[in-house]
């Protein structure tokens, strides 16, 4: 008998990673916004461990103990650590900001598990450049097919899933993975849809409306510091 297969399975935040990336290994137009996504789905993530909460748009670690996750406990720590409380808004840009490798530490767990490339150059020898192709095409073309599924048959979401569309919607996501789907205009209309939360059914739909406003608000204030 063959040697069996361990069949890899990606965690909510390399599903993230992986959608940011176009298949030559860019994030392109995600470059920038990713990061704030991706802190968004971190927090996301420590609030359905239960390790915070949000109070009044604040901040609160209500359970020190780690999760056994390295990314997610970088954060836990330098939020319990923190001297004074921080809304929302602010976490979200100071974890950004505090250079904690989060996206980095994603990326060399895809390349460990073969489902992207590293590969580096220089522009005229002065710029390096780094970029992350895809090499497992059927794991990403599975991904992008469930996601799609689930949104076009109007089935009840999970909050992983509604998180994702979230993070999809205001990182430029969207188009870059489905644009090329004969249902693109129907499966838009639905995430545009779906991330208004107009009336959220549950206190899991509330924290993701109030990380999606959160994110945003970030992502529109880096803008802006970044044309001063």
């Amino acid at each position: 008998m063959d040697t069996e297969e361990k069949i890899f399975e990606l965690t909510f935040l390399q599903k993230i990673v992986l959608l940011a990336l176009d298949d030559k290994g860019w994030f392109g137009s995600s470059e920038h916004k990713i990061k704030f996504g991706l802190v968004g789905a971190i927090l996301f993530e420590l609030h359905q461990h239960g390790r915070i909460r949000f109070d009044n748009d604040e901040v609160v670690v209500v359970n020190a103990k780690s999760t056994d996750d390295v990314i997610l406990d970088r954060v836990l720590n330098l939020i319990k650590t923190s001297k004074k409380p921080h809304n929302l808004r602010s976490w979200i840009q100071r974890i950004v900001y505090k250079k904690l490798l989060l996206r980095k530490t994603v990326l060399k767990q895809l390349i460990q598990h073969k489902v992207i490339g590293r590969e580096e150059y220089s522009l005229m020898v002065v710029f390096y450049q780094t970029k992350f192709p895809l090499i497992d095409t059927e794991l990403k073309r599975k991904l992008k097919e469930q996601i799609c599924e689930n949104i076009v048959s109007g089935k009840s979401l999970a909050g992983q899933e509604l998180m994702l569309l979230v993070v999809m919607n205001n990182c430029k996501m969207v188009r870059k993975n489905f644009d090329g789907y004969i249902q693109y205009i129907k499966l838009r209309g639905r995430i545009n849809e779906i991330t208004q939360f107009k009336n959220p059914a549950n206190e899991t739909e509330e924290v993701i409306k109030l990380l999606q406003t959160s994110i945003s608000r970030a992502i529109m204030a880096s803008n802006v510091s970044l044309h001063v």
